[in-house]
């Protein structure tokens, strides 16, 4: 027998195309004892418990199968979120419910993440919000970003979360230590539900994600865009506040404002002491603002980076004409060289 097993053994694990189409129900038919020595040997190699997940299991009787997942519950590798394996959702079918909902954190940053949930939905559709809630607050980063991810975001998810429920879940995930959770939740309620991040964006936007601050402005635009407005200047204009904060703050505001409008608060920055604040200020006057005011403010700032971008733009042979210089290549002393051209073309006077 044990001949038989090892030969029975080496074939399944090493992958051999030509197993028989019924060995499955022929191991699922044998005595319990040779059955579970077979089942121990295959345990200790990735092919072999990949195809009692895949093949025997479907096999087995409701007590044997029930075993069976117990045993091939303790490989957490198996089920890592990065490795592709669809073998795997038919332990998450075949374990008990209460079990699933009690491991939830785990099971939800797997590889059988969507058939966890799939029988959430299918079984406890009321308890999905809390549980949720729950892998937000304890699973790991996958877990988190994988549930956000097939509940809220995907929109071809067959488990997407919708109602109430969805909100109250995309708050939680506000709350979350991971920028990229956070920076997620932010961006669905920044188009679906603004007035969430409105309502605490003296909070969010100091947020250290800037995913989330500019989320935050977006939504606060959108609600009240006088009251954003008057909050993103008071926020530029504190000297003590993060400056991070302050740049998001002043991308937000040039998203919004004209040229015109918002010439005179670059005009102060990109002369400001803080060189990163001043060369976000040079960075929109080149890509979006381009005035003669602002530029030739730069030209005075103490910052040697600022001086040049002004220089180029004020530069009558590279610069800008909507900020005070040429047009591009145009010569500096043009008007004088048409003058020497159109000489040589005067005709002479007739005399009478």
């Amino acid at each position: 027998m044990q001949d038989e097993l090892a030969a029975t053994a080496r074939r399944i694990v090493s992958g051999e195309s030509a197993l028989a189409p019924g060995l499955a129900a022929q191991i699922a038919a044998w005595d319990a004892p040779k059955r579970a020595e077979l089942v121990r040997r295959l345990l200790e190699e990735p092919r072999g418990r990949r195809w009692l997940r895949g093949a025997l299991l479907a096999e087995l009787a409701p007590a044997a199968a029930a075993t069976l997942v117990e045993r091939l519950r303790p490989f957490p590798e198996d089920f890592a979120v990065n490795r592709r394996d669809s073998t795997t959702a038919n332990l998450v079918r075949a374990l008990p419910l209460a079990e699933l909902m009690q491991d939830a954190p785990f099971w939800a940053g797997t590889n059988a993440a969507e058939t966890f949930w799939r029988r959430l939905v299918d079984d406890r559709p009321g308890d999905l919000p809390a549980i949720a809630r729950r892998v937000l607050h304890e699973g790991e980063p996958a877990a988190r970003e994988t549930t956000l991810a097939l509940l809220l975001v995907d929109p071809y998810s067959e488990v997407r979360l919708d109602g109430g429920g969805r909100i109250a879940v995309l708050r939680s995930a506000l709350a979350d230590h991971d920028d990229e959770v956070r920076g997620l939740a932010a961006d669905v309620l920044a188009e679906e539900a603004p007035e969430e991040l409105a309502s605490v964006a003296s909070r969010l936007m100091l947020d250290a994600s800037e995913r989330v601050r500019v989320a935050t402005w977006d939504a606060a635009m959108a609600v009240d865009f006088e009251a954003a407005r008057e909050a993103a200047l008071a926020l530029l204009s504190d000297d003590a506040a993060l400056l991070d904060a302050r740049r998001t703050a002043l991308l937000a505001l040039s998203a919004v404002m004209s040229t015109p409008e918002i010439a005179p608060i670059l005009e102060v920055l990109v002369v400001h002491s803080e060189r990163a604040l001043a060369e976000v200020a040079t960075d929109l006057l080149w890509t979006y603002h381009r005035s003669p005011s602002i530029a030739m403010a730069a030209a005075e700032s103490p910052h040697e980076s600022v001086r040049l971008a002004a220089a180029r733009l004020l530069n009558p042979q590279s610069g800008s004409p909507a900020a005070g210089g040429g047009r591009p290549g145009a010569p500096e002393r043009g008007h004088d060289i048409y003058q020497e051209m159109l000489k040589g073309y005067e005709q002479p006077k007739k005399t009478e």
